[in-house]
């Protein structure tokens, strides 16, 4: 998670350096795959879009998104899911892309809940104001492999 954070402080603008240290966690992420990939692969997924959010690669970013939501999901990590639904729903506020960004923080915060993790979705809730929101907007649907089987 520290690289998700490196990410967001280089666009933040507090420095190069931090984008240095995301690649570097980043590379780390693809080691860690090699040997393990069930449980690192949507992680090194999720830095591989922040690392294109960071380059302003719009279309990369939201397929990398949206491949480690369905990865997440893919491998039961129902709060990785939640919280790559959280990143691009960031990610596509600050391209003001809001209608988008909604439905991804919806889809985040029933993930949080569905884990167990009231607190964390009730601060989203509260943080993006989705009172506001949740009327008119469906939340984001990635598909899952199952859905295409059966």
């Amino acid at each position: 998670y520290r690289g998700v954070v490196m990410f967001h402080l280089y666009r933040e603008g507090k420095g190069e350096h931090w984008l240095k240290r995301g690649n570097k966690m980043q590379a780390q992420l693809e080691t860690w795959v090699k040997t393990s990939k069930p449980i690192f692969e949507n992680k090194l997924i999720l830095l591989e879009a922040e690392n294109y959010a960071s380059m302003c690669n719009v279309v990369a970013a939201k397929e990398s998104y949206e491949l480690s939501i369905k990865v997440a999901r893919d491998n039961g990590y129902i709060h990785e899911q939640g919280l790559a639904y959280e990143c691009m729903g960031k990610y596509l506020m600050s391209a003001v892309e809001v209608r988008d960004a909604e439905r991804c923080f919806l889809s985040a915060h029933e993930c949080y809940m569905q884990w167990g993790a009231k607190a964390k979705a009730n601060k989203l809730w509260t943080d993006w104001n989705l009172d506001s929101s949740t009327e008119s907007i469906e939340p984001c649907t990635i598909k899952h492999e199952r859905d295409e089987l059966g």
